[in-house]
């Protein structure tokens, strides 16, 4: 199955655009292909196919509204990506003597090329982006071809909306005044790094076998090797996969998301919680008292979910382990990750907090709930992510010091707390580790169809506007008994 997942949208909106196709001719090549389109390339997955139909459509509907409301229309299609070129002379630490400055989207021009469009494609409905990513795709637009261009707009995108927007519009002589103030200093910086940051794009780098920055090791020997790209793996991922194949291949591989459908009050009050805490524990001065501040998120709470996180708060301030902490992992390298060697899968996990105390670092998870952890099974069983921890940590992930590192279990709930320590060092926590990871991606590695498993989960599932068996199976199950 394809992984791209804008791949489907795009070669149909070029069917569209560049071979004179009507919409309706296209949708229907679309099914039959499966995306495909007659190119040597994986088909995508049934709920793919649903999401591109409705992208492309509100896309076609967008465009064609856009054209009709702004002064000087650029109905043009470009095929050719407009490119920037830089030289380097002589050539730099890399070796490398040329640089190219592109950028992906769609692109317009008018009859007489004096103006030009770049629209920026996004998954959900548009939202806006930095600044300097629109001013960068400004740039390429107005100075990557052969002509410079009078005006340039971007325009922002969203597949789940027949509306563009918003829409920024320069001059190329404002282009280029912005271009030299932060695009060109960013690139320069990215050209000339040389620093390594394991994270989330690890999977997709070609040094990452031989990277001396990425902790590697045999993490989980139990589990055989499946041929195949090498991914990220994440705690969310596994689950996800577990409970439902098509809902882990949409949502967390293809990142397809229903941004209308409401979340249930505990994942909301969780949320709510975390966001809090990150803010007190990555400010100035880094602590937690009951009187403190809330956050956005808290403070758009109903009522009755606003008083139960901020009594999980306060129940918090008991274990919080500020202000005797002597260093905090900075908040842009929270996701930690460690290969596994043998099998060439990326392990990433995201700590709540990852802090210094005594010299040892600690992997503290927070999690809320309106119950106690149960004592019938195995804490590694209750909390995944705790499994996963000790297998980051034992490959090396967090900085080498004397002392060994732990894990922190913080269990929150309006009427109490609790606060559970796992030792990744001892053998027996790093075989329940094992097992429990191993159980989990063995049969995520070797799925190469991504099957939809209904069940009661389809209710709250953020991929089901998109997925066949889930609505039928929700039609079944709420249909009145004749």
């Amino acid at each position: 199955m394809t992984d791209f997942t804008l791949g489907p949208l795009m070669a149909a909106v070029d069917r569209a655009e560049f071979d004179g196709r009507t919409d309706d001719d296209v949708v229907e090549e679309l099914l039959r292909t499966r995306g495909i389109f007659g190119r040597d390339r994986p088909p995508a997955h049934d709920g793919l196919l649903r999401w591109s139909i409705e992208a492309f459509r509100n896309y076609r509907a967008a465009w064609r509204a856009h054209q009709d409301a702004v002064d000087g229309p650029c109905p043009v299609p470009v095929r050719a990506p407009w490119t920037i070129s830089h030289e380097r002379d002589p050539v730099d630490h890399r070796g490398v003597h040329r640089y190219d400055q592109t950028c992906w989207g769609r692109r317009y021009r008018s009859e007489d090329s004096s103006r030009r469009e770049i629209w920026l494609l996004g998954f959900t409905a548009p939202v806006e982006r930095p600044g300097i990513v629109t001013a960068a795709a400004a740039n390429v637009a107005a100075f990557g071809a052969a002509e410079i261009a009078d005006r340039v707009r971007v325009v922002l995108f969203g597949a789940t909306s027949p509306v563009a927007g918003p829409v920024r519009e320069w001059t190329s002589e404002q282009i280029r005044a912005q271009a030299g103030e932060s695009v060109t200093p960013r690139l320069l910086e990215i050209v000339d790094g040389t620093a390594r940051h394991p994270g989330r794009d690890c999977a997709s780098c070609v040094e990452s076998p031989s990277c001396a920055a990425l902790p590697a090791a045999d993490l989980l020997p139990g589990v055989a090797a499946v041929p195949g790209p090498r991914r990220t793996v994440s705690v969310t991922d596994l689950r996800y996969h577990r409970d439902c194949p098509a809902r882990y291949h949409l949502r967390r591989q293809l990142h397809l998301r229903d941004t209308g459908l409401a979340e249930s009050p505990p994942v909301m009050i969780g949320r709510a919680v975390d966001a809090t805490l990150r803010d007190r524990h990555t400010g100035r001065p880094r602590r937690c008292r009951p009187g403190d501040p809330v956050g956005e998120e808290l403070a758009a709470l109903p009522a009755e979910d606003r008083r139960t996180a901020q009594a999980m708060l306060a129940q918090h301030t008991t274990l919080c382990p500020f202000p005797d902490v002597d260093e905090v992992r900075a908040e842009r390298h929270r996701f930690v990750v460690a290969r596994d060697s043998r099998l060439d899968v990326i392990f990433g996990g995201t700590p709540d907090l990852l802090y210094q105390r005594a010299g040892g670092w600690v992997w503290r998870e927070t999690k809320t709930s309106g119950h106690r952890v149960r004592r019938d099974r195995p804490l590694l069983r209750q909390f995944p992510q705790l499994a996963l921890a000790v297998l980051i940590l034992s490959a090396g992930a967090a900085k080498r010091t004397a002392v060994a590192p732990r894990i922190e279990l913080e269990h929150l709930r309006s009427d109490g707390c609790a606060l559970e320590e796992l030792d990744p060092g001892a053998p027996a926590v790093m075989a329940e580790a094992r097992e429990v990871i191993g159980e989990l991606v063995g049969p995520l590695l070797r799925d190469t169809a991504c099957a939809p498993s209904p069940g009661r989960d389809c209710a709250e599932c953020e991929v089901r506007r998109w997925c066949t068996a889930g609505a039928e199976y929700l039609a079944t199950v709420r249909r009145p008994a004749s």
